[in-house]
C-alpha cells in the first residue's frame, strides 16, 4: 500500500482553551515527526467543544465526520489513535463504533494489561515530595464502571490514590478520602489523571466552588494542586508515540 493512501487521525475529547496548542497540537507535531511519511489529522469526540470552537471560526470534526471527509480525499486506510486514557464510555460510543474494513482503531493507552512503566511516568510528571501523597483524579464513566482505575490503584502503592470525578463511578471522592485517612496522609498533591486538564481542572478539581481541592481542604488535608494535564509533559506524550508505534507494527500497518 502506498504510504500516501493512509492517514493517522489523533482523536481527543477536545478543548476550547489555549491548552489545545500545548497538548493536542504538540502531540500532533510529534506524531508527524515519528511517522514522517504518513498524513496526520485530528478529530474531537466532544460535540460541545466542536460547536464552541466553530463559533470562533475554528473547525474540528467528530471521528465519524472526519472519516467521511478523509474517504472523499482518497485515503484508503484510516487509523484512529485515541488520546483518551481509558477504554471508557466516550471511547466506546464515539471511537470504537467507527471501526470498518478501512478504519483501524488503536486501544487507549491505559488498556488492560496496564504497563507499570506508564504509571511510573505519570507519577514522575507530577513529582510529589517525600512527605506528600499523590491523588490522581480521572474522569470516570457516568453510566458504567471502568475497572482500569482499580487496576491502577492495585499497582500504585500506599502513597498514590486513584479517584474519578464522575460520582456514579468508583473509586469516588469518598473512597479516596477513606483511603487517605487509612494511611494517615496529611499533605497531598492533587493532579489530573487526564490528557488535557481543561474544564475538569477548572471546575471539578481546583475551582473555588465544590471542587476536590476545597472538599479535601475541608477534610483537614494540606492540598497542593497541579493544573497541567498529562499531555503537557513531553515524557508522557512520548508514551503515546511508543504505544502507537507498537500497535502499527503489531498490526503490520
Amino acid at each position: 500500500m502506498a504510504t500516501a493512501e493512509r492517514v493517522i487521525v489523533l482523536v481527543s475529547f477536545g478543548s476550547a482553551d489555549d491548552s489545545i496548542r500545548a497538548t493536542f497540537d504538540t502531540l500532533a507535531t510529534e506524531t508527524a515527526q515519528a511517522f514522517p511519511a504518513t498524513a496526520i489529522r485530528q478529530a474531537f469526540t466532544s460535540n460541545f467543544m466542536i460547536r464552541k470552537l466553530a463559533r470562533r471560526g475554528i473547525s474540528y470534526k467528530t471521528p465519524a465526520d472526519k472519516i467521511v471527509e478523509l474517504r472523499e480525499e482518497g485515503f484508503k486506510r484510516i487509523i484512529l489513535l485515541p488520546t483518551h486514557l481509558t477504554p471508557g464510555e466516550e471511547f466506546d460510543n464515539k471511537i470504537r463504533i467507527c471501526a470498518a474494513p478501512d478504519v483501524l482503531i488503536a486501544p487507549p493507552l491505559l488498556s488492560e494489561p496496564i504497563d507499570r512503566k506508564i504509571l511510573a511516568t505519570i507519577i514522575d510528571c507530577f513529582k510529589p515530595q517525600a512527605d506528600e501523597d499523590l491523588i490522581l483524579a480521572g474522569h470516570g464513566s457516568p453510566h458504567r464502571h471502568n475497572p482500569v482505575y482499580e487496576s491502577l490503584q492495585r499497582m500504585a502503592g500506599d502513597k498514590v490514590h486513584i479517584g474519578v470525578i464522575e460520582a456514579t463511578d468508583t473509586p469516588n471522592f469518598a473512597d479516596v478520602v477513606k483511603r487517605l485517612k487509612s494511611f494517615r496522609a496529611d499533605k497531598v498533591v492533587l493532579a489530573p489523571l487526564l490528557f488535557n486538564g481543561g474544564v475538569h481542572v477548572a471546575e471539578d478539581i481546583a475551582s473555588a466552588g465544590d471542587s476536590w481541592f476545597n472538599r479535601l481542604t475541608a477534610q483537614g488535608f494540606k492540598v497542593r494542586v497541579i493544573r497541567d494535564g498529562l499531555g503537557s509533559f513531553e515524557s508522557f506524550r512520548a508514551l503515546y508515540i511508543k504505544h502507537w508505534r507498537n500497535y502499527l507494527e503489531r498490526e503490520k500497518i
